[in-house]
Formats: C-alpha cells, sequence, structure tokens
C-alpha cells in the first residue's frame, strides 16, 4: 500500500498523520509513505525525525484579509499544485490523507485531479477553513470531536474516530515516570504547558502562584517553551517541587508522572490528555483561528472533565483556586479523570490505519 500524507506546519497538523502512519507501518510493514509538508514551521524536522521521507511545497497560509500578501500566496499556490502534481504522478499513491492546515489544500486538489482518492482528518471541534473547503473533494473525513459532524453535511462521509496519538501516550509507568523527572511518584503533580512554543499568558499567572503550591506540598512540572525559560527557571528547584523545563520531550513519561494537567486546548493537547485519561484546566487561546481551542475545551469541560478559564479571566486567584479545587478533592479528581478516560480514544490511530487499509489497502 502506498499512501501520501498531507501535513506540515505545526505540530497539531503532523501529530496525527505520524501517529497513523505508525500504525499502517505495524499493521502493512511493505507499505511506503511519504508525507508532503513545507520548510515553514517544525512540521518537517518532526517527519524526518520519525524515520519518514517528506518532501516540500511552497504554500504559504491564506492571508486573513486583503492585502498585498495574497499576489505570493496565489503564486505559491498554483507552483504548490503543480509540484504535488509531479510528486503524486511520480510515487503514484492508493490515497491522500490530509490533516488539515495550508499545506493540505494543493495535494489535496492535485490528487482530485489526478483521481488518487482522499481522506481528511480533522483534529478540531470547530473545524478549520481548509478542512471545511476541501471537504467537498473526500471519500471521507475522519472525525476528532463527535460535534464537528455538523460542520460536513450533504454527501460527505464522516466517521468518528477520536484523534490519533501516538501508542507511548498513555503507556508510561508513573513509578519510573516520577524519577525520571526526580519526582516523588507519591505525591500530587502537576503538569504545566502552554503548546510546544510555551504560553506568555499561562506562564505569567501561573509564576504568581507556582511557590505558594508548592508550600501546600503540590509538585510542579512546568514547561516555559524556549523563549520564555529565561524568564522562569528562577523558581526552578524550590527543594525539588519544581521542575522548570523548556521543552518537555519526553510527554508519555509527563503525562504518566501527573494528576491534574494545566494546558491550552489545542486539538492534539486534548486529545492526549484524554488518553491518559488525566483531568484538566484549559486556557484556550483566544488568537486561535475561528477560536477552535475554546470550542475543543467545552467539548470536555461540557461533560465535566475539565475546567475551563477563558484567557481574558486568568487571574492568579482564580487558577490557584481552581488547581487546588481539583488536586486536594480525591472524590473530584477521580470523578473528572474518569470522564476524561471515557472520552478519549487511545485507539484512533489503529481505526483509522484499518479503515484506510480496508477502503484502499
Amino acid at each position: 500500500m502506498k499512501i501520501v500524507f498531507a501535513a506540515g506546519g505545526t505540530g497539531g497538523h503532523v501529530y496525527p498523520a505520524l501517529a497513523v502512519a505508525e500504525e499502517l507501518m505495524k499493521n502493512r510493514p511493505d507499505s511506503e509513505i511519504l508525507f508532503i509538508g513545507s520548510n515553514r514551521g517544525i512540521g518537517k524536522k518532526i517527519v524526518m525525525d520519525s524515520g519518514f521521507r517528506v518532501k516540500v511545497i511552497p504554500v504559504c497560509g491564506l492571508p486573513r484579509k486583503i492585502s498585498p500578501e495574497i499576489i505570493p500566496f496565489i503564486w505559491k499556490l498554483g507552483v504548490s499544485i503543480i509540484r504535488s502534481l509531479y510528486i503524486l504522478v511520480e510515487f503514484r499513491p492508493n490515497v491522500i490523507m490530509a490533516t488539515g492546515g495550508y499545506v493540505s489544500g494543493p495535494p489535496v486538489i492535485a490528487g482530485r485531479i489526478v483521481h488518487i482518492p482522499v481522506a481528511i482528518q480533522e483534529q478540531n471541534s470547530f473545524p478549520g477553513i481548509a478542512n471545511r473547503k476541501l471537504a467537498r473533494f473526500s471519500d471521507m473525513v475522519f472525525l476528532g470531536f463527535e460535534d464537528a459532524k455538523r460542520f460536513f453535511t450533504g454527501k460527505i462521509k464522516t466517521v468518528y474516530t477520536g484523534n490519533p496519538v501516538r501508542e507511548n501516550i498513555g503507556a508510561g509507568n508513573r513509578e519510573s515516570a516520577a524519577n525520571s523527572f526526580g519526582l516523588d511518584p507519591s505525591g500530587k503533580t502537576l503538569l504545566v504547558f502552554g503548546g510546544s512554543q510555551g504560553s506568555q499568558a499561562i506562564n505569567h499567572a501561573f509564576s504568581q502562584i507556582v511557590e505558594s503550591l508548592a508550600k501546600t506540598g503540590i509538585q510542579v512540572l512546568w514547561q516555559t517553551g524556549e523563549k520564555e525559560l529565561p524568564l522562569w527557571e528562577k523558581y526552578d528547584g524550590f527543594g525539588g517541587k519544581i521542575h522548570v523545563l523548556p521543552y518537555i520531550t519526553r510527554m508519555a513519561d509527563a503525562y504518566a508522572a501527573s494528576d491534574l494537567v494545566l494546558a491550552r486546548s489545542g486539538a492534539m493537547s486534548v486529545a492526549e490528555i484524554t488518553s491518559c485519561g488525566l483531568p484538566a484546566i484549559f486556557i484556550p487561546l483566544p488568537s486561535a483561528a475561528e477560536n477552535h481551542q475554546e470550542y475543543n475545551a467545552r467539548s470536555i469541560t461540557d461533560a465535566g472533565g475539565a475546567v475551563m478559564i477563558l484567557e481574558r479571566e486568568l487571574i492568579p486567584e482564580r487558577l490557584k483556586e481552581e488547581i487546588l479545587g481539583v488536586l486536594e478533592s480525591d472524590g473530584r479528581r477521580n470523578s473528572m479523570a474518569e470522564v476524561s478516560r471515557r472520552m478519549g480514544k487511545p485507539d484512533a490511530a489503529r481505526v483509522i490505519a484499518h479503515k484506510l487499509i480496508e477502503c484502499y489497502g
């Protein structure tokens, strides 16, 4: 089986594609997999580090308003469609799977020109504009959130699978994971991160309460982001209670060692947190396209698996109250964890891979 993944730019678009690609290789080791991506963002490096081939196209994001930037966008879009056509004709895949974002457009359009089937994987509760537009060219759409189905109507075939996460997520051992970070496995641990680049808003608010949390015995594993680290590394230590890191590469271990997560609500963060059955406090990124992070967070908070604080309401006192409210109540924490676990779809990558093999293999 040959398959092209159109995925690039952010980790949020690349990681679900990688999870499915790895599952395909487990089931069909003779498969040939090629990624079409971009030189922009970290996507290309993530794919190459995972051992898969990637070819890049020059496409860039659509300008949000009419401006002179529309001219280079149109030019790069045209070049990218032509480049995608060459790649597809040479590789001859059975199917293209697109995971959204500006990189998806040209390969999907090129695929329809040469009559190659297209599958789309939509991560968010409120789908991005790329996938909403491209869905009309697709044979099926895999949904990360069930309530996204309302955006794909008519003859568009949808399959609710949840978002695919890599198989090590949710499989960590608490004791060994905690020890690897210098944490006490028997202590309550809070994991804090604002995406791979960190979040200035979360870091600023959290910095004002982190030491008072540590005084109550709570352990903190805090990913600040590389650029933000110099501002907050002074909090590292506090008798071994506070661990400040620029970036956590072993996220499976970080989840395994934790009892509560404070994070943004990007689709893949939500998928990983629920696959691990962890309660969470979500701070949606207000500038996310079409406010999709708030929709993601509401899908979990409305069910009782998480708490949501909008960034405009993010004040240290409220944040501390919510954190302590979960960590100091075993009953509430366990109830939230159970809801989170029920909403998680740890087998999503396997389901999608099997469906691709069944339909196109």
